[in-house]
């Protein structure tokens, strides 16, 4: 129950929103920048930082405890593991990748619409979900 109520949560708080650049949220350096955002968040189970960093929609602070508490629950030792799952490349600097962040048999997959913009990266659209097919129905 904790598990679809999680998935629920976050596949409900999957964005597509142009980041604004005067807060930075959903913008990064370059892709290191951006993956490094990401991993140390889901690594330490912070996913109130990868909902903040990257711009996905949350609306007040009680939705982001609401969140973090449910992925506590689901992942209390964090996401040690991560792996890039697959990469589809655009044009014109697009790009969209699934990532699987992991602890044991649970299983946080990620989706990121991404631009390269030769002097920045942005993340379009970031959405998360304890449940496959959820998020690889994107591609």
């Amino acid at each position: 129950m904790i598990l679809r109520s999680f998935a629920l949560v976050l596949f409900c708080l999957t964005f597509a929103s142009v980041a604004h650049a005067q807060t930075r949220a959903g913008i990064f350096k370059d892709y290191t920048e951006m993956r490094s955002a990401m991993d140390d968040a889901m690594t330490s189970a912070d996913i109130t930082t990868a909902l903040l960093r990257f711009d996905a929609g949350v609306t007040s602070a009680g939705e982001t405890l609401d969140v973090q508490a449910k992925f506590d629950q689901l992942f209390p030792k964090g996401l040690p593991n991560t792996a890039l799952v697959r990469r589809d490349v655009y044009d014109n600097g697009f790009s969209r990748e699934l990532l699987v962040y992991w602890n044991g048999t649970k299983y946080l997959w990620v989706s990121i619409l991404l631009h390269d913009r030769r002097t920045e990266l942005v993340a379009i659209e970031f959405s998360a979900n304890t449940d496959y097919d959820k998020v690889a129905g994107e591609f």
